[in-house]
């Protein structure tokens, strides 16, 4: 089993090829390195520790100009620091990944409205973009296509490729009701243009849908009732059958979209970012575990909560699809107890079947947990070498 981890290319800015030699004797044998990412505030802990990195949403890869187009969904250039990071890693002989995070994109979701998630209430949501529109479906495939053909890149891995939710972290978000899991759920349901086309063509009704949802969390936010079972909850609300439909028309869409970004790839190994939560907005593709299997032949499961019994059984779950399949975990401070509890989870997802275990994230979790990947993989073919290589000596940053 390969243990690798998620890094924002950001984290190469210094000295990558330094950085990247740190890694490899590490025993890291890949990086799932974000080509896209949506914006973010990071304190760094390794490449230059206390630096705060604020950035946009965009690529970090710069290619072949295409003629701009205003109205055209398209992500900013940031920089080029993928390329520099990649060049690095390969170096060292560790395998680069390309992580996309797709529809998770604030900027084009802001600046054009009409593509973004649309709740039923007729409210955008700028952090999302809808995956049934032909708009962001284009730009998802341009990006794959485009970032299928960077140098050294040996696969992709795919996130937020379907719905995202209501619920996201974003300047100083306030919430002084009780909202249950149904609640927030059907928050998330999109009823833009192109979805209620297709929920009208599955035979809902959408006006009196989106009125029931409307009451319900009226309902809610008057007087709350208590969480009970999701399921249970959402179908109290719509109604077995327009429950099932909701679902069904949903996850197609995602499917579709997942399977439009695997020929993009032309080739190159596709692994999908998933859940068995059929329920589940908060970037995982959530379209069946066997339906994304047979599209992509390779599945991340993930828990960053640090609930290593979710974990568990979204790692059963997957294996039991017969594709590739990968485990997540975060091995940050607060999410990752001690060495013993990261050598659990390592043992478990080897058990499982995981080909690889990938931790998140590089230059966010504490600088001296990299010395406790070295053993994860293959204890026996990694001895105890002594003391760790200290980090890089990087400059204090500007301030």
């Amino acid at each position: 089993m390969n243990v690798e981890l998620f890094a924002h290319p950001l984290s190469f800015r210094e000295q990558p090829q330094a950085q990247a030699d740190w890694l490899a004797a590490h025993g890291v044998d890949g990086v799932r390195l974000a080509f896209s990412y949506h914006s973010g505030r990071w304190l760094l802990t390794t490449s230059a520790p206390c630096a705060v990195a604020d950035f946009a949403s965009g690529q970090w890869f710069r290619d072949e100009p295409a003629p701009h187009d205003a109205g055209r969904l398209e992500l900013p250039v940031l920089g080029d620091e993928a390329t520099i990071a990649t060049a690095a890693l390969l170096e060292s002989g560790i395998e680069v990944t390309a992580w996309l995070v797709g529809l998770h994109q604030s900027g084009p979701a802001t600046g054009h409205p009409e593509s973004a998630l649309r709740n039923a209430f007729a409210h955008p949501y700028r952090h999302a973009l809808c995956p049934a529109r032909p708009e962001v479906r284009a730009y998802a495939i341009d990006l794959v296509t485009r970032t299928a053909r960077r140098p050294g890149v040996t696969g992709l891995e795919l996130e937020a490729f379907g719905y995202l939710g209501w619920q996201h972290q974003s300047a100083h978000d306030k919430l002084g009701a009780a909202l249950r899991p149904v609640d927030c759920w059907l928050l998330s349901l999109c009823f833009c243009s192109a979805c209620t086309h297709h929920f009208t063509d599955a035979g809902l009704d959408v006006p009196a849908i989106t009125e029931t949802i409307r009451t319900a969390l009226r309902a809610q936010l008057a007087d709350p009732a208590e969480a009970g079972d999701l399921e249970a909850d959402a179908r109290t609300v719509l109604g077995s059958e327009q429950h099932d439909t909701v679902l069904e028309v949903r996850s197609r869409i995602t499917a579709d979209l997942v399977r439009d970004a695997v020929t993009a790839a032309a080739g190159l190994p596709v692994s999908v970012r998933t859940t068995a939560n059929p329920y589940a907005c908060d970037g995982k593709s959530a379209a069946g575990l066997d339906t994304l299997a047979g599209a992509t032949g390779a599945l991340t499961v993930t828990d960053l909560s640090g609930d290593a019994q979710a974990l568990h059984r979204e790692l059963a779950a997957a294996s039991r699809t017969g594709a590739r399949v990968s485990a997540g975990w975060n091995l940050a401070a607060d999410r990752t107890t001690d060495e013993q509890q990261l050598a659990a989870v390592a043992e478990d997802a080897r058990a499982a079947g995981a080909r690889s275990l990938a931790l998140y994230a590089y230059d966010l979790a504490p600088a001296q947990r990299l010395t406790w990947l070295r053993n994860l993989s293959h204890p026996s073919d990694r001895p105890d070498t002594g003391a760790p290589t200290p980090p890089p000596s990087i400059p204090e940053p500007v301030k």
